[in-house]
């Protein structure tokens, strides 16, 4: 379910909020009930709840809402939902908001950070997940891009610390014959997981403190979201997954 913070990034993404009046504010936030909240119905202390999150004193909310009844709004027992009309007009002003519309950029983008990026059809999915809101299915392929990018840049510039750091950081999981020597990209699929690449690289200072929380958070919330579960993954929280990832991993290693 959509949080106080899924709002708030919603929001921040809205360029003209900061123009609205209040019956702009009420509108937008009648229809997020739908849109963000995924409400059949809402009242107006839902509406209210918005202006408190946002630290936003309401004007009188009871009112513009009845104001907007039988034409905007629809409202029988169980409260008001948004009409057809004002619905779809709201969908196309901002059901794909800035903050989607950079977060697909970045992705896109991501082929001239890459310019070796073999796995051109994970990029094409990634691209497709975001066009269909699939959080799941984003977030999944977003990591995929990312150590693979991580894996190239080891490759590329610093392979040597890496292997040597290997019998460092894992003494007691490999016997030194059988310590892992990696060579080629497939190597670190085939001899390690992605945890122990990731402790590796950091250990040898390949990637650096900040870098190293932000692949294990996010490795982490890849994992959470590859197993079946009720765990519903938002827009809002998936673009703020691939924001940080993309631009506190990915551009920071330049290949």
């Amino acid at each position: 379910m959509s949080t106080e913070g899924d709002l708030r990034s919603f929001v921040a993404g809205v360029t003209s909020f900061g123009e609205m009046g209040h019956a702009g504010k009420v509108r937008l936030f009648a229809w997020l009930q739908h849109h963000l909240f995924k409400k059949d119905r809402f009242t107006t202390a839902d509406i209210n709840w918005c202006y408190e999150k946002l630290n936003l004193r309401p004007s009188n909310t009871s009112q513009y809402l009845k104001n907007m009844e039988g034409k905007e709004l629809l409202k029988d027992g169980s409260g008001y939902r948004c009409e057809g009309t004002f619905r779809e007009k709201y969908d196309k002003q901002h059901g794909v908001h800035q903050v989607t519309l950079n977060v697909r950029q970045m992705v896109k983008d991501l082929v001239k950070d890459l310019p070796e990026l073999g796995e051109q059809d994970i990029y094409q999915e990634a691209m497709t997940c975001l066009r269909n809101d699939a959080g799941r299915a984003a977030i999944i392929m977003v990591w995929n891009i990312a150590f693979y990018h991580l894996c190239k840049f080891i490759l590329t510039h610093r392979l040597a610390d890496f292997n040597n750091q290997i019998p460092v950081r894992f003494s007691r999981k490999w016997k030194a014959a059988d310590m892992p020597l990696i060579k080629k990209y497939e190597d670190f699929g085939d001899e390690m997981a992605e945890r122990e690449v990731v402790e590796v690289a950091n250990s040898a200072g390949i990637i650096d403190g900040n870098m190293h929380k932000v692949f294990v958070e996010k490795l982490g919330k890849r994992n959470s979201v590859a197993h079946p579960s009720t765990q519903h993954v938002t827009q809002i929280q998936t673009e703020g997954f691939i924001d940080d990832l993309i631009n506190n991993t990915v551009k920071l290693l330049k290949i």
